[in-house]
C-alpha cells in the first residue's frame, strides 16, 4: 500500500519521468487520489467479505483504511506545508473561502476522528462503536469524491467512476441494514 507513496518519492526526487511541470500540484493531486481509491478499498472490504464468505477479509478494513489517512494526511500536509508555507492564517482563509475545501477539510476531520480511535487501548470502543466508525468513513468518502469532483470544475471521467461506485456501496450498504432490521 505504499507503493504508490515511495513512486512519488522517486518522482519528486526526479527519477520516473518526474512530477511534471507543476510539482507541488501533482504532490498533492496524487496524494488525494490515493486517499480516495484507499478509502473506496475500505469500503470494498465489507461487500467483499459479504459475498465472499471469507470472514477474515473483514480485519483488512482497519489497516486500508488507516493508508487512506496515511494518505489524506500527506494530501493535507503537502497543501499546508508545501502549497502555503506552513502560514496558518493563509490556509484558515483559503479553507473557508474555498467551497471544496470546506468539503475536503470535513472529509479530513471525519477520518481523523477515526485513526484517533484506531490505537490498540481503543480497540473495545473501537469494535462496540463500528457502527458510527462506518458512517464516518462513508461521510469522508462522499466528502472526498465531492472535493474531487467540486475542484476538477468539470466532469472527469474518475471522479464520475468513484461517484457510481460509491453510490453503489452506499445503496448496498442500506439494503443490508434494511435487511439485518427486519
Amino acid at each position: 500500500m505504499l507503493v504508490p507513496y515511495f513512486l512519488l518519492i522517486f518522482r519528486s526526487l526526479g527519477y520516473l519521468s518526474g512530477l511534471g511541470v507543476n510539482p507541488v500540484e501533482t504532490i498533492i493531486h496524487e496524494t488525494g487520489l490515493w486517499s480516495i481509491r484507499f478509502l473506496m478499498l475500505t469500503l470494498l472490504i465489507t461487500p467483499i467479505a459479504y459475498y465472499s464468505g471469507i470472514g477474515s477479509i473483514a480485519k483488512l478494513g482497519k489497516p486500508v483504511g488507516l493508508m487512506a489517512f496515511f494518505y489524506v494526511l500527506n494530501h493535507f500536509l503537502s497543501y499546508a506545508m508545501i502549497d502555503q508555507a506552513g502560514d496558518i492564517g493563509v490556509i484558515v482563509v483559503d479553507i473557508i473561502e474555498t467551497p471544496y475545501l470546506i468539503v475536503g477539510w470535513g472529509g479530513f476531520l471525519c477520518l481523523l476522528g477515526v485513526a484517533s480511535v484506531s490505537f490498540k487501548r481503543l480497540e473495545n470502543w473501537f469494535n462496540q462503536n463500528r457502527s458510527t466508525i462506518s458512517g464516518l468513513v462513508y461521510g469522508a468518502t462522499i466528502l472526498g469524491v465531492w472535493h474531487f469532483y467540486w475542484q476538477a470544475k468539470v466532469v472527469e471521467l474518475e471522479s464520475l467512476i468513484y461517484s457510481i461506485i460509491l453510490t453503489g456501496l452506499i445503496l448496498w450498504r442500506l439494503r443490508i441494514s434494511t435487511n439485518r432490521k427486519q
